[in-house]
């Protein structure tokens, strides 16, 4: 008795990918940027039933990097507009609403340290002195008991500070 060969009962591989075709266009990655600019964040842009879910956005940053690269700095831009938020709230503190707005503010205050790290985090000075011993001492700067004038000069020497870091001529000096 002679056996037939078995054939597959599968399609044959073909070139298209495989998967639901991306809805990313440049106008929509233009859209979000500009509005993560002007204070909105992934949650709130996400709500809008023209716009993407979290879940595309994610994925969109992790097979895009030029698309993430964008999102990172209009995450910074985000944290720069919430430090005109913080000092809009502190103007208008008062004495009746005084512990209110230290919760807001302080939260606010967070979420920015935690999108732009580099330049709004807690700075961290390492100096060392001595022979075999390491002196380290940690900065934080609470921007709430600056002034307004204050805030505004620590906010230009942390731009200035960015500006220098990612200056590729620094070292030709």
């Amino acid at each position: 008795m002679v056996k037939k060969p078995v054939t597959s009962k599968l399609p044959a591989p073909t070139s298209r990918p495989v998967g639901r075709p991306s809805s990313y266009t440049d106008e929509i990655a233009d859209i979000i940027c500009e509005r993560m600019i002007n204070g909105e964040n992934f949650s709130q842009i996400c709500g809008d039933a023209e716009m993407p879910s979290r879940a595309a956005l994610y994925r969109w940053r992790a097979a895009r990097p030029d698309f993430d690269a964008r999102c990172a700095r209009a995450r910074e831009a985000l944290a720069d507009f919430l430090l005109d938020k913080i000092e809009a709230m502190a103007d208008e503190t008062t004495e009746a609403n005084v512990h209110s707005q230290r919760l807001k503010i302080s939260t606010a205050q967070w979420r920015a340290e935690k999108m732009a790290p580099r330049t709004l985090g807690p700075r961290v000075n390492t100096e060392i002195t001595g022979g075999a011993l390491i002196n380290v001492q940690h900065t934080t700067v609470d921007v709430r008991l600056l002034t307004p004038e204050a805030r505004d000069a620590f906010k230009q020497a942390l731009l200035a500070a960015r500006t220098i870091e990612h200056d590729p001529n620094e070292g030709q000096r």
